[in-house]
């Protein structure tokens, strides 16, 4: 087991300037960001970060984000911290957690050196080994764990071990997903040499083919390839004992919209504007009595106007108040505790944020200008949070050293203005004939993200690539700068 911590201590030297801010597809209408700010080792910290969609004018329609984003918090471990040593079922619970986290963090190495591979001009064969490495690392990190944490005296030691062999599961899936982008964009390059490549694969096929032996062998749940009902009923297990572990990691979350906190003061504040209004109007009125006739008709016109623009006096005061509001405070209060079964009597509060939604009119980034040189409209989606992360007194026996937030951001909305899926163009196959090929036609959204912590930020920009069918994948992350 020595040689397990040492694979995983030698991965994580490879992975040192990983990200904190992950943008990714969640699915095929929601667009996924995920930001890691570090808790401070006592007191309050301040911290930020920030979103930004570039979407051509012409495609944004009628958008609610606020209706449309979804928001998670939940506490982390460090990658290299050990179990606590209390006994119980949420501390066996937090620590299998802990191990899929590892688990996940050889997966997004993996992914990351792949990357790499694709954007470097050449593949040394010295690219290949942190690839082998990361599949060690994962496979041997869970057997450290069978060997230890999920010994025969825990309750849950069962479901513990299904659910890690899942996750070992899903991360050997990732990681073969992104080594056949590899291969594909090497055999494009007409590389010529590939064995390493094969390696890798061998590695991972042999991973793959020891953890369904063990499920056999354990009798947990599997699924035939070719078997509908039963790949579906594999992905419900696995979906019941991801939430059932993860969910003592989740803090409790609560939020409210400032101009619906505050609107009853801004109507009480508008309606004493608009009698003042209405007032002085009656008052100037009365000081300037005059006969029946023409002054008469002009009294009853001006208190006419008067009483009519009240009402209006009012919503326009409402509406500029609000905005104002938004503008110089923030649309959203939101504030994370720890979990209700985990939470002490005083210095339960983990995060107080504040967050905005805004869209402005701007011309679109260079990257997705017309070839022709035009320059485009675009409106700009921009997510803003500034928040204070605490360490509560409690923090130190849960044994973690840093706080997750995870956005889901649905843009389904934005698919209807979309061309179609595919555009077909006419060519000749071998005989000669003529043939249709369907070529996908994708649109790239440029997303830009900024963090900034206590000691340090970053800024990522990604490109969105979706179509009409939905969101497809984000290109490869360009590091535009870390301080």
């Amino acid at each position: 087991m020595a040689r397990s911590a040492e694979s995983f201590d030698e991965a994580v030297l490879l992975e040192r300037d990983a990200s904190q801010f992950e943008v990714a597809v969640h699915d095929a209408s929601r667009l996924a960001w995920h930001v890691v700010v570090p808790l401070p080792p006592s007191g309050r910290a301040a911290y930020s970060f920030e979103l930004e969609l570039e979407v051509p004018a012409d495609v944004v329609g009628p958008l609610e984000p606020w209706s449309a984003l979804q928001s998670y918090a939940r506490l982390d471990g460090a990658a290299d911290e050990a179990p606590a040593r209390e006994h119980s079922v949420e501390t066996f619970r937090r620590a299998v957690v802990l191990v899929s986290s590892r688990l996940a963090r050889a997966r997004d190495g993996f992914v990351r050196h792949c990357t790499l591979i694709r954007s470097s001009s050449t593949a040394a064969e010295s690219h290949w080994r942190p690839l082998l490495l990361w599949v060690e690392a994962a496979t041997t990190e869970l057997a450290r764990a069978r060997s230890g944490l999920l010994r025969a005296g825990e309750s849950e030691r069962a479901p513990a071990d299904e659910f890690l062999s899942g996750q070992l599961w899903t991360v050997l899936t990732d990681c073969g997903r992104a080594l056949f982008d590899t291969r594909r964009a090497l055999e494009e390059r007409d590389l010529s040499d590939m064995s390493p490549i094969d390696s890798v694969e061998a590695a991972l096929a042999e991973a793959l083919r020891s953890e369904i032996a063990y499920r056999h062998e354990s009798r947990f749940e599997l699924a035939e390839p070719l078997s509908t009902a039963q790949l579906e009923r594999l992905l419900a297990r696995m979906r019941t004992l991801k939430k059932h572990f993860e969910q003592v990691l989740f803090l409790d979350a609560e939020s409210y919209q400032v101009v619906s906190r505050l609107s009853g003061w801004f109507s009480a504040f508008t309606a004493m504007l608009a009698y003042l209004w209405f007032g002085v109007v009656q008052f100037a009125l009365e000081r300037h009595p005059t006969t029946l006739g023409s002054g008469v008709i002009a009294i009853a016109i001006a208190t006419a106007i008067a009483y009519a623009s009240r009402e209006r006096l009012k919503e326009v005061a409402r509406n500029w108040l609000s905005g104002r509001i938004q503008r110089m405070y923030a649309q959203r209060v939101a504030r994370y505790r720890l979990p209700s079964k985990e939470r002490p009597r005083s210095a339960s509060l983990v995060v107080s944020a504040r967050e905005s939604f805004s869209q402005s009119s701007t011309h679109a980034s260079p990257s997705v200008r017309s070839e022709s040189g035009g320059v485009r409209d675009a409106t700009l989606l921009r997510f803003v949070h500034r928040g204070v992360v605490t360490r509560p007194g409690a923090l130190p026996a849960l044994g973690t050293q840093q706080v997750r937030f995870i956005y889901r951001l649905d843009l389904s909305p934005l698919f209807a203005r979309l061309h179609d899926a595919v555009r077909g163009f006419a060519s000749l196959d071998p005989r000669g004939r003529i043939t249709i090929v369907d070529v996908p036609r994708n649109y790239e959204l440029p997303v830009a993200a900024t963090v900034r912590w206590p000691g340090g930020s970053q800024r990522v920009q990604h490109s969105l690539i979706l179509n009409k069918n939905g969101l497809v994948r984000v290109e490869d992350a360009i590091n535009a700068g870390a301080a």
